[in-house]
């Protein structure tokens, strides 16, 4: 249990280092930054049976804020990375709109997460996880 525990830190820290560079303040120059993909934010944000929602969720739960807010902190950064990309089908107006709706969703889970407020987070979890549909059906 402490092994897996240690684990999941190390690769929340890790995962954190990667976006902190990513987004520019590790340093580097705008054109040595990764974009995540559509697929990657899609997967470690919500498929993985490891996802940030889920570890979100369960940490808001356990009160483990620590985590909680090393995880909505990759959360919000795929949320604001999302909308850079391009989607595989759809009109950009709405892209553009979905994608607005989600970036806000994931800074809400942020800011509830770093004032510790459960239920905030929770509502801001539940409006994320009930926009799915409605993203895929027009852009997936």
């Amino acid at each position: 249990m402490a092994r897996k525990t240690i684990r999941r830190g190390l690769t929340a820290a890790l995962g954190v280092a990667a976006v902190l560079t990513a987004s520019g303040a590790g340093g580097q120059d705008k054109k040595d930054e990764k974009l995540p993909d559509i697929k990657e934010i899609m997967q470690k944000g919500h498929k993985a049976t490891d996802n940030y929602l889920a570890q979100i969720k369960a940490e808001v739960k356990g009160e483990k804020w620590e985590d909680a807010g090393t995880h909505a902190k990759l959360l919000n950064a795929f949320g604001e990375a999302l909308g850079k990309n391009k989607p595989p089908k759809g009109d950009d107006k709405s892209w553009k709109e979905l994608c607005e709706k989600y970036a806000s969703n994931t800074k809400a889970v942020l800011a509830a997460v770093e004032k510790k407020d459960a239920a905030a987070a929770n509502k801001a979890l539940g409006a994320i996880s009930g926009s799915c549909g409605g993203c895929h059906k027009a852009h997936k």
